[in-house]
């Protein structure tokens, strides 16, 4: 995790981006999605705040979390317009390698969460650990596969580069027996980022998420 608080239009204008993808986040969850220091997410936060550009409030589990206002939500709308003019053509280009690994995904998800006893489809409650190594081994195959593209991305953006760190990561710890890295919503899992990075480029591209769409 680097400094670049020789940079803070560039460290406010990723935290903005985050809580545009992520909604209400907290200083914790921001300094994974965007790899600063907490110190440096909370200055950008209080500078956020004071020009109008955030909002602070607490969870029912007193949490502080932080939320962009119109204005703020302005200013990410400015971002998405720019990156579609600098980057929008490139990213056109790699959708297709992207829709193809999406689907491949939401399968997989799909059986990690339910799987045939016999003949009834049942929640799967990860008792047998042969369906769970099958599952892992195809997500292991599946991110080896989409590497080149997932490189390609991240030369579009230092942000494309993160997803493509913390979804190693995922893959990893989930590979290694670690099953929230999988699919959990507490943990900075596959699913997790693989969501965050979908929402990326599909505000970057002016889309709406579809049926398919993980």
């Amino acid at each position: 995790m680097a400094s670049r608080e020789d940079d803070p239009d560039r460290t406010h204008g990723e935290v903005l981006w985050a809580l545009a993808v992520g909604g209400r986040l907290s200083v914790a969850e921001l300094v994974v999605r965007t790899a600063f220091f907490a110190d440096e997410v909370s200055r950008a936060l209080d500078a956020l705040e004071r020009s109008g550009g955030v909002q602070r409030g607490q969870t029912p589990d007193r949490v502080e979390r932080f939320r962009l206002t119109s204005q703020g939500q302005g200013v990410a709308e400015a971002s998405l317009a720019a990156d579609r003019r600098e980057v929008g053509v490139a990213l056109e280009e790699l959708l297709p390698e992207f829709d193809a690994a999406n689907v491949a995904l939401k399968d997989l998800l799909h059986r990690w969460q339910m799987r045939m006893v016999g003949t009834t489809l049942a929640v799967n409650d990860h008792s047998d650990a042969g369906y769970d190594g099958r599952i892992l081994g195809e997500l292991g195959r599946l991110f080896t596969q989409a590497k080149p593209w997932l490189d390609r991305l991240s030369a579009l953006r230092p942000r494309y580069a993160l997803y493509r760190e913390r979804l190693s990561r995922a893959v990893d710890r989930a590979g290694r027996g670690e099953r929230d890295f999988l699919s959990g919503l507490s943990v900075d899992s596959v699913h997790s980022v693989w969501w965050q990075l979908h929402s990326d480029l599909l505000g970057v591209l002016g889309r709406e998420r579809g049926d398919r769409d993980v």
